[in-house]
């Protein structure tokens, strides 16, 4: 049974689409090789069964978290002056334990690693991001917890961050810089972070955020007409692929339509979940059909050209494709190459959904029909059930705990229910 900090850490994951890992109270991580994690392998049996009472609970920042920053201020001054300098950012999300606070941002754009802030030769605040974790939950090691104001990190673009003109990033970074704010990589195994300049605005809340909008904010509302143009839009698209390709159009409702809900000035943040996400969903060949679908059900309220959204959607692809065998370790990543290709994406969805922590689906099991992966690889169901009960648990990577029944007149079939086999290094 997971302790009460590891169901802490799932639901701080998902809140913040961010990799948490456990901490001692030393600040030390618990786990050595939490610089190779994803979103997904952080919400492992694996990672989970690590916390205890003792156990914190720390963010791993900048890319690999999509973004997610923190200034660390370790005095009440420099805050106070920064806050004074940026008034709209006193809404953002606040921890704090012994002294100082740290101020958390989604940073949109280009971004500086983690680096230190200088003013005279001695440290001012720490810009946390990139190669950097900091813990928000737990107990400090001089005995207080970590407060948090229970607030949203503001999405910002670091340009529109003011700092006194004083203070100066170690290394003398140039704050507008492209070529020096890119040190880190452009794309990460889950949540990669598509680098773009902002033009519009200095704060984009989330559309749960409050609606009473700081100045320039960009606001997610719709108009009634807009609205109704969207349904008609999504009815007609979603008809007229029905009868174009009926397979894509069941993936598309099941993986798709149910799980995201398009918003203004939110496009890029769908292709920054959705991309990972069906990289572990389906074969790739199906990847990029489905977020262009997303786009021209929803192209009546996307200000952006389809040619830039798919552009877009290559890049991420890319850069998942390229990065996930890095998550594995050594040993997994030569049995991942050993498999056929049909067999390695199976083996990607299935490690996913094995690590994937719900009420009915526990840790290292999973449900799956062959009706399901054949519809996932874009196959028939005789092949998917070759792969399924035939290669894969024939080389124990997967193991049958309980048997499903096949679909009759008046009954539902039952999909088979699996164990995930190949231990985590």
């Amino acid at each position: 049974m997971l302790h009460p900090n590891a169901l802490k850490a799932h639901e701080i994951a998902e809140a913040l689409g961010a990799v948490v890992i456990p901490v001692y109270r030393s600040k030390k991580p618990k786990y050595r090789y939490w610089r190779s994690l994803d979103y997904t392998k952080c919400r492992s049996k694996e990672l989970l069964s690590l916390y205890d009472e003792h156990t914190n609970i720390g963010i791993v920042q900048g890319v690999p978290s999509s973004g997610l920053i923190s200034i660390d201020f370790d005095a009440d001054e420099p805050l106070k002056e920064f806050l004074e300098l940026n008034p709209d950012l006193k809404s953002t999300m606040t921890t704090s334990a012994a002294r100082g606070a740290n101020l958390w941002f989604k940073i949109q754009g280009n971004y500086p690693p983690l680096t230190r802030l200088k003013r005279g030769g001695k440290i001012w605040a720490e810009w946390r991001s990139t190669g950097a974790y900091t813990v928000l939950h737990g107990l400090h090691a001089d005995g207080m917890p970590y407060k948090s104001n229970d607030k949203k990190p503001l999405r910002i673009c670091h340009e529109h961050i003011r700092f006194p003109d004083d203070v100066l990033f170690k290394a003398s970074i140039e704050r507008n810089s492209s070529a020096t704010l890119n040190a880190a990589p452009v794309t990460t195994p889950l949540h990669p972070a598509l680098l773009h300049h902002c033009t519009t605005s200095s704060i984009i809340m989330d559309s749960t955020d409050s609606p009473n909008y700081s100045a320039g904010a960009v606001s997610t509302q719709l108009s009634p007409k807009l609205i109704l143009s969207n349904m008609k839009s999504r009815e007609e698209a979603l008809n007229k692929l029905k009868a174009e390709n009926p397979h894509l159009h069941r993936l598309y409702l099941k993986l798709i339509d149910q799980k995201y809900h398009a918003q203004p000035h939110q496009r890029n943040d769908f292709l920054n979940e959705a991309v990972p996400f069906l990289y572990r969903a389906v074969a790739p060949k199906l990847i990029l059909p489905l977020v262009e679908f997303f786009y021209i059900v929803h192209s009546a309220i996307f200000n952006d050209s389809l040619a830039d959204h798919m552009k877009e959607a290559k890049a991420l692809l890319k850069g998942v494709s390229e990065t996930y065998r890095g998550t594995l370790s050594p040993d997994e990543q030569s049995l991942l190459e050993a498999l056929k290709e049909r067999e390695q994406i199976a083996y990607r969805i299935l490690r996913d959904l094995a690590e994937r922590v719900t009420d009915d689906s526990p840790p290292g099991l999973f449900f799956m029909s062959d009706d399901e992966l054949g519809l996932r690889l874009a196959i028939k169901s005789m092949e998917a059930h070759r792969i399924l009960k035939g290669r894969l648990t024939k080389l124990g990577i997967i193991v049958v705990v309980l048997n499903g029944t096949l679909r009759a007149k008046g009954h539902r079939g039952i999909a088979t229910t699996y164990r995930w086999n190949v231990a985590s290094l």
